[in-house]
């Protein structure tokens, strides 16, 4: 990641080290019914802010060929790159949207067009960080939720809405969440064992 983020902005679409893509669609229960045959898929990689800097005093949507050129080429290498560990996804595309870090900034507010907020770095991970973090500020009534106070993503969101729900109601929620899961558990094994005693 060094070496990548060391490129010129020019080399820089070419030589993308990593991805991470998913199918937000195969999470939506309802997917198959209101766009059968359709799936949304999503490619993320980390790029550098300056490769875009150029074109940060541009509007948005107004920023010219070369910007659309500019992050096509990211978003084609990357595509490419996909297809060659699951080549069915190729005849596969319809429609293609690709955001830079200026889409962060413009419709997130984030500095930088950071995509996590919070820094991920290997120091935020530390015991003593960690203890640092907490939901509750200074400020009365201010909390701090979301993957600012766990981790990124929508897991680490996720975990910190619940850390900061215990904090606001001075209540360990998880608790309340593990009381649930084991009645909800309870309950499907009785509604299974019930089924079985009428098929028999």
């Amino acid at each position: 990641m060094d070496e990548f983020f060391s490129m010129g902005k020019d080399e820089a679409p070419d030589n993308v080290p990593m991805m991470y893509f998913t199918f937000p669609s195969a999470k939506d229960p309802t997917s198959k019914i209101h766009h059968p045959g359709k799936s949304c898929m999503t490619i993320l990689t980390m790029v550098n802010y300056e490769w875009f800097e150029e074109w940060k005093d541009t509007p948005v949507r107004k920023r010219g060929d070369d910007y659309l050129a500019y992050k096509m080429r990211f978003a084609h290498n990357l595509f490419d790159w996909a297809c060659s560990q699951y080549p069915k996804l190729r005849d596969k595309l319809v429609y293609q949207e690709v955001s830079t870090p200026l889409s962060n900034t413009h419709y997130l507010g984030r500095y930088l067009g950071a995509m996590y907020s919070a820094e991920h770095n290997l120091e935020r991970f530390q015991a003593e960080a960690i203890a640092r973090n907490r939901c509750d500020t200074p400020v009365k009534n201010l909390f701090i939720s979301g993957q600012d106070v766990f981790s990124c993503g929508i897991a680490g969101a996720l975990h910190g809405g619940l850390l900061c729900a215990s904090t606001v109601l001075r209540h360990i929620v998880y608790i309340d969440l593990l009381m649930l899961k084991k009645k909800l558990k309870r309950k499907k094994a009785r509604e299974t064992a019930e089924r079985v005693k009428k098929l028999l």
